[in-house]
């Protein structure tokens, strides 16, 4: 009895449908690993001199439709792989583009893909990645899709790496995931961002990740006779109307070379033995950086859409042109004849029609309410009953004394 009660509820109060969703604004990007270098070499009055993304994905998508997509295995930042055309008349060649309109739909290089079309946009990058004596990272992906549906639109940005070797050995990080997720239906926003790190380890050391939302015990004090600092990742998602934007700011490693090659005792022999074999323009190059800095699992989704509306506008009546009055010794100009000084002619007026007819029925006469007319027509009815109920009344209520006919006589029978 209970099943059925409720069913029965279901049945009178259904959910209310979703509204559709008109305009739509969508994007992400995902990076399982970024390097960022400081370093004097390199005259940049910005910090850092120089970056490079691994394993770079990014999906742009907009009512319009518009899309892009970008795929990289090795991504060196906007400015250098967007500008390269404009500085030196190439693009930047380590890279898969696709975008709607203009194309291409779809473009696919060796660990790298990227597809873009009126409902949706996706890139995916993914390969092994190795810098000597800095880098090396087995299984490291990310994806980027933004889709715009019939009641959503939806993006996704996520990461993932099997392993991540850093200083040839020395940090290793191991099952690495970062996702976001941003989702608007025209009326709210929502959205998730989750990360989860299975383990370190240090020198050999090994250190479980039990909690999510702090680093294991022991971990910071072990990286830092390496001059490494480490930063614990952060995920949120902020909500504002419609409009949901989900991000993650990485696990954050601060390598203090200078402070590291002392630890390793690398100090003394680049110093004392090579430095002064070298000419003194060479020498800065023995100490090529001063800050490396290592991002694992940055990623960010945002999205916003707003409900549709009724294309069909309101009737316009049509503009009423005001008609100025001929002068009083000018006669008006004719139909067709070239115009009059200080006179002024009429203007064109062109109808506007409404955009959408409406349906109309029987009883709905333009500008007349239907009460009114049916009003109307039961006045005439009544009154038509009783003019020939007073003229049966006047000429043929009562017989004629003398048995003659009463009534209008037949004029048709003379």
């Amino acid at each position: 009895m209970r099943y059925a009660l409720v069913l029965l509820l279901l049945l009178l109060f259904p959910a209310p449908a979703k509204a559709d969703i008109g305009g739509f604004t969508l994007t992400a990007h995902a990076a399982p690993v970024s390097v960022l270098l400081h370093t004097d070499l390199i005259p940049v009055p910005a910090e850092p001199q120089g970056e490079v993304h691994l394993s770079y994905t990014q999906t742009e998508l907009g009512s319009g439709p518009i899309g892009r997509s970008v795929a990289s295995s090795l991504w060196p930042g906007a400015a250098v792989g967007t500008g390269l055309p404009q500085l030196l008349g190439f693009a930047y060649p380590v890279q898969a583009n696709a975008a709607h309109p203009g194309g291409p739909a779809d473009e696919s290089k060796p660990g790298m893909k990227a597809a873009a079309g009126a409902a949706k946009a996706e890139s995916y990058a993914g390969a092994k990645q190795e810098v000597p004596f800095l880098l090396t990272a087995d299984g490291l992906s990310s994806s980027s899709v933004s889709s715009a549906g019939a009641s959503e639109a939806r993006s996704t940005a996520v990461t993932s790496a099997q392993t991540i070797s850093l200083l040839a050995g020395l940090v290793v990080l191991s099952g690495v995931k970062f996702e976001s997720v941003a989702v608007s239906d025209g009326s709210k926003g929502s959205g998730t961002s989750t990360f989860s790190i299975a383990e370190f380890a240090v020198l050999g050391q090994k250190f479980p990740v039990k909690a999510p939302d702090a680093p294991p015990d022991g971990l910071l004090k072990a990286l830092e006779p390496l001059g490494i600092t480490l930063t614990w990742p952060t995920a949120a998602t902020k909500l504002e109307g419609t409009a949901a934007t989900s991000s993650s700011s990485g696990l954050t490693l601060t390598v203090d070379v200078l402070a590291l090659r002392t630890k390793l005792g690398l100090g003394g022999i680049l110093d004392g033995v090579l430095a002064p074999l070298l000419p003194k323009e060479l020498v800065p190059l023995l100490n090529p950086l001063r800050k490396m800095v290592v991002v694992v699992g940055d990623t960010e989704a945002v999205a916003n859409a707003s409900a549709s509306t009724s294309l069909t506008p309101p009737d316009v009546p049509a503009p009423v042109v005001p008609v100025v009055p001929p002068a009083a010794d000018i006669p008006p100009p004719a139909l067709g004849a070239p115009p009059v000084a200080g006179v002024t002619p009429p203007r064109t007026v062109t109808p506007v029609a409404s955009a959408r007819a409406k349906p109309r029925s029987l009883l709905d006469f333009p500008g007349v309410p239907a009460l009114l007319v049916l009003t109307g027509l039961g006045v005439a009815a009544a009154g038509a009953f009783g003019m020939k109920s007073f003229g049966t009344f006047l000429l043929g209520g009562a017989p004629c004394p003398s048995g003659h006919p009463t009534g209008v006589p037949d004029l048709r029978n003379g």
